[in-house]
């Protein structure tokens, strides 16, 4: 549609047509809404961890209310899963996050983490970013436990689209 525009809007200016300031106005966005960016893998994955953190807060906003989550997943144009350790409809990654954050606990390093989900078993490359972020509660006895995980799925695409350019 926005393509449409634009090639019309060249056609107007280039049969000798002379264009209003709206019309000027609204070639020159569409210009650059196609303007090619190009981000390192780090600027990318520096972004996705600050937009996981983004969509955390919003989902702290709301006391991570589940009714509420596929509202923020749709404002954010992303997909949240809360996973519990030991249930079997977890993904095999959310799984291994799991066991990952369990190991952690005992070296006191829970963090929220960002890693490539890659699109074939190569690595070669990625479409998607899995943003986690443990949650835990403290026993009688003084021990965290694991209560779980939220996962916060981001399509590249749309971090690279939300990335600050310069």
């Amino acid at each position: 549609m926005k393509a449409r525009i634009v090639i019309l809007l060249l056609c107007l200016t280039a049969c000798g047509g002379t264009l209003t300031e709206e019309q000027r106005r609204k070639l020159h966005e569409g210009m650059e809404e196609q303007k090619i960016v190009q981000m390192t893998d780090a600027e990318i994955m520096t972004t996705a961890h600050e937009r996981g953190r983004e969509v955390f807060a919003a989902l702290e906003k709301v006391h991570f209310n589940p009714a509420k989550a596929d509202s923020i997943a749709e404002r954010y144009k992303t997909r949240i899963h809360w996973t519990v350790p030991g249930t079997a409809t977890n993904q095999e990654i959310e799984q291994q996050l799991i066991e990952a954050y369990i190991s952690g606990m005992v070296t006191g390093s829970l963090q929220d983490n960002v890693q490539r989900l890659y699109t074939d078993a190569k690595q070669g490359g990625y479409d998607s970013i899995l943003y986690s972020k443990p949650v835990v509660s403290p026993m009688p006895d003084g021990v965290e436990k694991l209560d779980g995980v939220w996962n916060i799925y981001l399509s590249k695409k749309q971090v690279v689209l939300t990335a600050p350019h310069h």
